[in-house]
């Protein structure tokens, strides 16, 4: 039986989802700053591993970031059940796994995908604390990554980077014709209208290079976060705005504090125009403000907005504060192509399709889950008898017969696949484990259509995954 720590117990029975709530996308484990990445019919989404710092601070000390040195990254086909993927080691000079030997620390990553040589390759960029931009390869979305330079891609030893108070927060945008552009910086120094501290730059065409100068983006009142999108035609750099206090200023260019702002160009290097802002501060509607991290994405021909928000630390008794979830929701677009301010919600999104049992699920999958503690083995414990794991809007359409459920070789107990409800729902099959693959029959019940499916585990499990078949 593997060992949890005590932030992963901590979790899985205090930190609440309710069954109807989407958001946050995954409440076991701390995560910041998210980017995504569509590939094929999958969505996978990165962030910075706020967890990490908080197994040091135990909650105690606000979060410092100085710990950080891994990504987490999560992966759903439906936007509402995701699968934990585990952990990317990034930076390696207090990690020996980490594939950036030179690196520190690893915040804030960017992700994109091109094929090169014929083949998809997928490139992971990242801030190394506020000091540089690296980048890491790899041949598929979860890993291994790899450094392909063994230095940073864009550091302090570049003079174009003069002005850019915080060289981090990478954005990355790869155009129709495949040439792709980074985007990054922040910080206010002297002038909090105008910092200029944002750049942007276009890569060379293996991705791991730059082909041009930094060019300056002077962006009204920024703070941090770059984004980049192409929406219609037209590029849009987004961003988070600073705090400067704006009491008596008059400035037609001037957003609300720590709001996300955006800016439009017919040119993915700009010049960019200013347009306003489009999505509210976490604080304004979850009463939990904090700095405001966004990814803008398109997927099943939807936009929607990934971002983060400090829900969980005061829920698990966390004395201070600075660690965030993820959460995700639907961003509406004018027919004109403008963004008019939006916020988010606990509901989340609606799933875009059902879920398919008919196949190995890895235990990490879930939408919710109640004293379930996430190994770092993507594996699940239960944490005290009767705990659950939901996955929602379950095909069960093709009927039942045998559940297969592997656990590991110590597990003893019994996992019992309910339907509608983990209390009084219908009961579909028990599966006693005292053997790492344990199987049941499916009892006799007409099932059919689509269903919220819980898994209720007692006794001393550690599952691995199940199948219906």
């Amino acid at each position: 039986m593997a060992d949890i720590t005590k932030l992963q117990k901590l979790l899985s029975e205090r930190a609440i989802k309710l069954p109807c709530e989407n958001n946050p996308i995954a409440i076991h484990k701390l995560t910041a700053d998210p980017c995504v990445l569509i590939y094929e019919d999958t969505i996978y989404i990165y962030g910075t591993n706020d967890a990490q710092q908080a197994e040091f601070t135990n909650g105690k000390e606000a979060n410092a970031y100085n710990k950080i040195n891994t990504l987490n990254v999560f992966c759903s086909k439906d936007l509402v059940n995701w699968t934990d993927c585990g952990e990317i080691a990034v930076a390696g000079k207090n990690n020996p796994e980490g594939a950036a030997k030179w690196a520190t620390n690893s915040w804030a990553p960017a992700i994109a995908t091109k094929k090169i040589n014929g083949k998809d390759k997928f490139f992971l960029y990242f801030a190394d604390s506020a000091n540089g931009i690296g980048v890491l390869t790899s041949d598929n979305p979860t890993g291994p990554f790899v450094d392909p330079l063994g230095k940073g891609l864009i550091t302090r030893d570049n003079p174009q980077t003069k002005g850019i108070h915080w060289l981090f927060d990478p954005a990355v945008f790869t155009d129709d014709d495949g040439t792709g552009y980074l985007y990054c910086g922040g910080g206010v120094k002297d002038n909090a209208a105008h910092p200029c501290s944002a750049r942007c730059v276009k890569l060379g065409d293996d991705m791991i290079s730059l082909d041009g100068d930094l060019i300056e983006i002077d962006a009204p009142w920024l703070f941090e976060d770059s984004g980049i999108n192409k929406i219609n035609g037209k590029y849009y750099y987004s961003y988070c705005s600073n705090w400067e206090d704006r009491t008596g200023v008059t400035d037609p260019q001037m957003s609300p504090i720590a709001v996300i702002a955006y800016m439009t160009s017919d040119k993915p290097l700009g010049p960019f125009k200013y347009q306003g802002y489009l999505w509210e501060n976490p604080g304004s509607y979850f009463g939990c403000s904090g700095n405001n991290h966004h990814w803008i994405f398109q997927f099943k021909n939807k936009w929607y907005i990934a971002y983060h928000a400090q829900t969980t630390e005061k829920m698990i008794g966390f004395e201070k504060g600075g660690y965030r979830n993820l959460f995700i929701d639907e961003l509406k677009i004018e027919a004109d192509g403008s963004i008019k301010p939006q916020r988010g919600t606990k509901e989340g999104v609606a799933p875009i399709c059902s879920f398919n049992p008919y196949q190995t699920v890895n235990a990490t999958t879930c939408c919710s889950s109640a004293n379930i503690a996430f190994t770092n083995k993507q594996t699940v414990i239960n944490t005290k008898d009767d705990a659950w794991i939901l996955i929602k809007n379950v095909d069960l359409s093709k009927g039942l017969n045998v559940l297969t459920a592997t656990a590991t070789d110590k597990s003893k107990g019994n996992i019992k696949f309910m339907i509608d409800n983990w209390v009084n729902g219908t009961e579909i099959a028990n599966v006693t484990v005292n053997e790492k693959k344990s199987t049941a029959y499916i009892k006799d019940i007409k099932l059919s259509g689509i269903h919220n499916l819980y898994l209720v585990l007692s006794g001393n499990i550690e599952l691995l995954d199940w199948k219906f078949d």
